[in-house]
């Protein structure tokens, strides 16, 4: 019996070998290598096909929250730190990671709590609150500096610097992508 079955499994992956498998981004054909009377036959399935630009984007965001984790692991520099948290844009339902450095956050609440604390007026007035532009500004030594500790990291630790390598070849296929269509 157990032979039986093992001759129609081999059967069935035997006329496998000849089907065509389409999907949206390419095809796939699977061949034998040997021919059929040949018992240890081996399939070779080969795959043609590119992955979309979204594709590539998710990719990309999924290895970047990897590298970021990884990043956290093995920063010591508290002020470096990226933090990550959920943010729903107004009027979506739908919550996007978004991420930045400790020194940046803090610096914006500090800007914040200054401009709220300064206003002589009583009531909110929003034209008082730093815009992003304004504490990307203020903060740009800070972000060379941490720009530096980040390329320390990944020139010191090996597997920060495979995660790295990843993103960048994610980050490349994107843009040929790009210059593709």
């Amino acid at each position: 019996m157990k032979h039986a079955s093992m001759a129609s499994l081999s059967s069935v992956f035997k006329a496998l070998g000849t089907v065509f498998l389409l999907s949206a981004s390419g095809f796939a054909l699977a061949q034998t290598d040997k021919p059929e009377s040949d018992k240890e036959s081996m399939e070779r399935i080969e795959v043609a096909g590119q992955k979309t630009i979204a594709q590539l984007k998710n990719a990309f965001d999924k290895q970047r929250f990897e590298f970021l984790d990884l990043y956290n692991t093995i920063n010591e520099t508290a002020k470096y730190d990226v933090l990550c948290s959920y943010h729903r844009p107004i009027g979506s339902k739908i919550a996007k990671k978004q991420c930045e450095p400790r020194y940046l956050k803090d610096f914006r609440a500090i800007a914040t709590q200054t401009a709220l604390m300064s206003s002589s007026s009583p009531g909110f007035n929003m034209s008082r609150l730093p815009t992003d532009d304004h504490i990307v500004f203020l903060t740009k030594e800070q972000r060379k500096d941490a720009f530096k500790h980040v390329a320390a990291l990944v020139a010191t630790h090996p597997e920060l610097f495979d995660s790295f390598s990843k993103l960048d070849a994610l980050h490349q296929r994107i843009e040929q992508r790009k210059e593709d269509n």
